[in-house]
């Protein structure tokens, strides 16, 4: 522990560090239908586990509000083909999602509107769905100042500021 004016502006920079933090965690709760839709994304992939792995990390483009995976599979439920993508609503719909059996292949779609909410492949009916949670959570959403967020800031300034007193006042 560093004494005397270096220890204080080394916890004075620590509590600045930890307001951006609160700041940047209070803005990414209360507005996160207002951060872009990031999905995995991969074309033609023999499986779930290697298109996760080389995903590449893009914001999906604006008006495409969903995560869209494919997914098919062999008479076993091996993994033939899996692709993932940003999608729109044209492709995203309660009838365009679920599973078809084509021969001896099922193909199921899924479609998601959260962050990486696509990590996982549709396997069955029950989880080859559309789920668009972040246009019910917008309808929903209403502005409200986070008082525990504001409460917990004060906190920091008011044990700070008297230390900051007894060395430049």
């Amino acid at each position: 522990m560093v004494n005397g004016p270096c220890g204080l502006i080394i916890s004075w920079v620590f509590v600045i560090q930890s307001i951006k933090n609160l700041t940047l965690a209070i803005h990414i709760k209360d507005n996160e239908t207002e951060l872009p839709l990031i999905c995995y994304t991969c074309v033609n992939v023999s499986d779930n586990y290697i298109c996760n792995q080389y995903a590449i990390d893009v914001p999906c483009p604006k008006g495409n509000d969903f995560c869209h995976t494919l997914h098919i599979m062999d008479s076993t439920g091996a993994s033939v083909v899996v692709n993932k993508k940003c999608a729109n609503s044209s492709e995203c719909w309660s009838l365009g999602v679920g599973c078809l059996k084509v021969d001896t292949q099922t193909i199921c779609v899924s479609c998601c509107d959260e962050i990486y909410c696509n990590v996982t492949v549709p396997t069955n009916q029950s989880d080859a769905i559309l789920s668009n949670k972040r246009a019910t959570h917008k309808s929903k959403q209403k502005p409200v100042v986070n008082s525990s967020a504001i409460q917990s800031i004060g906190a920091m300034f008011s044990i700070f500021i008297p230390m900051l007193r007894m060395f430049f006042w």
